[in-house]
C-alpha cells in the first residue's frame, strides 16, 4: 500500500526531475499552443498552479504553428481513430474458440458495446481524446482518465473520460519502462472537495466551511496518488486486492486518505516519443521550437518592416517647419526650399524583405512537415492520367511516413482499452458469454486488439500496389500470349482481389454486399444468361420450326 510519509518526499522528487521540461513545456504553451497558456487568452489552465508558477510572456503571437498544430492533430485522429467507424477489432487470444460463430458472435457484440459505451456524448470521449492528441502534438505526453459513471440512484450509467493537463501530473517508471509512480495535482475549494469526498473530507478542509471564519472558496492542493499494490492479495476484496493502489493527499493536513484502489490502471499516460531513459519524451514540436522562434522573431521583425514602409520616419534640415501633417492631402507649410527641394525626406529607403519572405517559407515548410501537415495534399500533383498503381504506391509511402503514429496504439490506445474491458468485466458486462469462453475468462484469458482503421490501411496499400503493377504488367504479355490473361485470372480470382483491394482502401463495410444480395444478384446473372442463349437460339428454332412446317405442309400435299 501507499506510504504516507513518503508521498511529500516523492513529489518534491518528481518535480525536481521534471524542471527542465517544465520550462519548456511553458514556451511550447505561449508559441504553439496558446488555449493552455493562461497569460495570452486566460486560457483554459488559469485554475492550474503549474501554469501559474511559469515565466510570464506577453510577446506578439504569429499563430501558423498553432495552426499546423491543428491539421496534425486532425491528421493525426482521422487515421488512427475516426469518428463513426470501429478502428478496433476484438478478438480471443485463444484461436480455436474464435474458430465457432457464436463465439465470434458474442466478441462482436462486445465489440460494438464498447464503441457505444466511448461514443455516449455523456462519456466526454470525442473531447478528451482531442485534448490528448493536442497534448502529445504540443507537449509530448498526454494524460487520460478514466473512470465509471453513476445516475442518481448510483448505478452504473457509462464510462466517462477526462484528458487532463500534463504539467499538473507527475509520473516515474520502471526499468522496463513501465509506469511506477503516478501523481495528480488537484486544487479544489473547500466547497467542492467536501461534495467530492463526503465524510472523507480532510480536518483542514471541514475547517474551513464550519465556525465563525468559515470560508467555502478558500483554495486547497491535493494530490492523487497511483502505485502499484505492493501487499496485493488476489483472494481479498477490499483494497489490498487490488493490482493498484490510490489514495488522496492533502498538502494542508499532511496525510493521505480516501484510500483505495483498482484493478487496472485509469490514468493512461503516454508520450509521442520516448526513449528509454526518458521519462515523459518528446513531440513534434520540439524538433522545429527553434525553427519556430525563428519563424516568430521573423514575424516581428516583416511587421516591424511593414509599419516603417507605411509611417517612415522622416528627417529634416532644421525647425522651420514647425507642422508636419501626414494624412491625405495634409500641407507641410515650409516643407520645400526656394528651389522647390524638399526639406525634408525619409530617413532611409524601405529595406527589401525578400531575403526574409523566403527565409520564413523555408521554416515554415520544416513546421509543416514536422506536424505531417505536407501530407494532406497527397493528390497536389496528381492529373487525371495518373494510373491507380501510382496513387497506390503513394499512398504506401504516406502511411511509411506516418507510422510514429502507430506508436499510440501500443502505447496509449490499448492500455486505454484493457482498461475499458476490465471495467466493463467489473459491471457484468461478459455475464453473458458462451460457457466456453466464460471459463476461458476466468482463467485470466483475455482478449486481442486488432487496429482496423486508415493507417494500416495505408501501410497495407504497398499490397494494392504491388498486384496493380503485376496487372500492368500482365497487360503487357498480353500483347505477345492473350493466353496469360486467363493464367492470371485462374491465379488471382477476381471474386478473392476485390474484397481485399477494398478493404485496403478503406471501403466501408457497410458498402459491401451480403451473402443473399450476392446470391440474388449471381441468380439475376444467371437469368439474363439463360434470356441472351434463348434470345441467340431464337432465328435457329424459328427456322427450325419453320422447316418442320413446310415439310408438313409437303407431306399432305402428297
Amino acid at each position: 500500500m501507499i506510504d504516507p510519509s513518503k508521498v511529500k518526499a516523492n513529489q518534491s522528487r518528481m518535480e525536481s526531475a521534471r524542471a527542465t521540461h517544465d520550462t519548456l513545456w511553458s514556451e511550447i504553451a505561449r508559441l504553439v499552443y496558446p488555449e493552455m497558456n493562461n497569460n495570452l487568452f486566460g486560457g483554459s489552465m488559469s485554475g492550474s498552479k503549474w501554469m501559474r508558477e511559469q515565466a510570464t510572456a506577453t510577446t506578439a503571437h504569429e499563430p501558423y504553428a498553432s495552426q499546423a498544430l491543428e491539421d496534425g492533430v486532425s491528421l493525426f485522429e482521422s487515421y488512427v481513430m475516426p469518428r463513426g467507424q470501429r478502428w478496433q477489432k476484438l478478438t480471443l487470444d485463444d484461436e480455436s474458440l474464435m474458430r465457432k460463430v457464436p463465439n465470434q458472435q458474442w466478441v462482436e457484440r462486445k465489440e460494438k458495446l464498447l464503441f457505444a459505451l466511448r461514443n455516449d456524448p455523456a462519456s466526454g470521449f470525442i473531447g478528451a481524446v482531442h485534448e490528448s492528441a493536442m497534448s502529445l502534438f504540443s507537449f509530448g505526453p498526454q494524460s487520460l482518465w478514466l473512470d465509471k459513471r453513476r445516475d442518481a440512484l448510483g448505478r452504473f450509467a457509462g464510462f466517462s473520460y477526462q484528458s487532463e493537463f500534463i504539467g499538473d501530473v507527475w509520473i516515474e517508471r520502471d526499468a522496463e519502462g513501465n509506469p511506477m509512480r503516478l501523481h495528480r495535482r488537484i486544487e479544489l475549494t473547500a466547497e467542492a472537495a467536501r461534495r467530492k469526498w463526503g465524510d472523507d473530507t480532510p480536518p483542514k478542509v471541514m475547517e474551513a466551511l464550519t465556525g465563525r471564519n468559515a470560508d467555502p472558496a478558500r483554495p486547497f492542493t491535493f494530490l492523487h496518488v497511483i502505485e502499484p499494490n505492493t501487499e496485493y492479495d488476489p483472494e481479498r476484496i477490499d483494497a489490498k486486492g487490488k493490482v493498484w493502489a490510490s489514495g488522496y493527499y492533502s498538502e494542508a493536513d499532511d496525510a493521505l486518505f480516501k484510500v483505495g484502489g483498482y484493478n487496472s490502471l485509469r490514468r493512461i499516460v503516454s508520450a509521442f516519443h520516448r526513449a528509454n531513459k526518458n521519462t515523459y519524451g518528446r513531440s513534434p514540436t520540439m524538433k522545429v521550437l527553434p525553427t519556430i522562434r525563428l519563424e516568430q522573431s521573423m514575424f516581428l521583425d516583416r511587421a516591424f518592416a511593414a509599419e516603417l514602409k507605411l509611417a517612415p520616419p522622416l528627417l529634416a534640415m532644421d525647425d522651420d517647419i514647425d507642422v508636419i501633417e501626414i494624412k491625405p492631402h495634409g500641407v507641410t507649410f515650409g516643407g520645400l526650399d526656394e528651389r522647390g527641394n524638399p526639406m525634408l525626406r525619409e530617413m532611409f529607403q524601405s529595406a527589401d524583405v525578400q531575403d526574409a519572405r523566403e527565409l520564413s517559407a523555408e521554416a515554415k515548410a520544416m513546421i509543416d512537415r514536422a506536424f505531417y501537415r505536407d501530407l494532406l495534399q497527397l493528390n497536389r500533383e496528381y492529373k487525371s492520367h495518373i494510373p491507380a498503381n501510382r496513387v497506390a504506391e503513394e499512398t504506401a509511402e504516406k502511411g511509411t511516413l506516418l507510422s510514429p503514429l502507430a506508436n499510440q496504439e501500443q502505447w496509449w490506445l490499448s492500455p486505454m482499452t484493457q482498461t475499458e474491458l476490465i471495467m466493463m468485466a467489473e459491471e457484468g458486462l461478459f455475464d453473458d458469454a458462451p460457457p466456453e469462453v466464460a471459463e476461458y475468462l476466468a482463467l485470466s484469458g483475455g482478449f486481442g486488439i486488432k487496429y482496423d482503421n486508415g493507417l494500416t490501411a495505408m501501410q497495407e496499400a504497398g499490397k494494392s500496389a504491388a498486384f496493380l503493377n503485376l496487372a500492368q504488367q500482365v497487360g503487357l504479355l498480353a500483347q505477345f500470349d492473350p493466353g496469360v490473361v486467363e493464367d492470371f485470372k485462374r491465379e488471382y480470382p477476381m471474386s478473392k482481389v476485390v474484397p481485399e483491394l477494398g478493404r485496403i482502401a478503406g471501403v466501408p463495410a457497410s458498402m459491401r454486399a451480403t451473402e443473399d444480395e450476392r446470391a440474388a444478384y449471381d441468380a439475376k446473372k444467371a437469368e439474363e444468361a439463360q434470356l441472351q442463349q434463348l434470345i441467340a437460339a431464337a432465328p435457329a428454332l424459328a427456322g427450325a420450326a419453320r422447316d418442320a412446317a413446310q415439310a408438313g405442309a409437303t407431306g399432305l400435299g402428297a
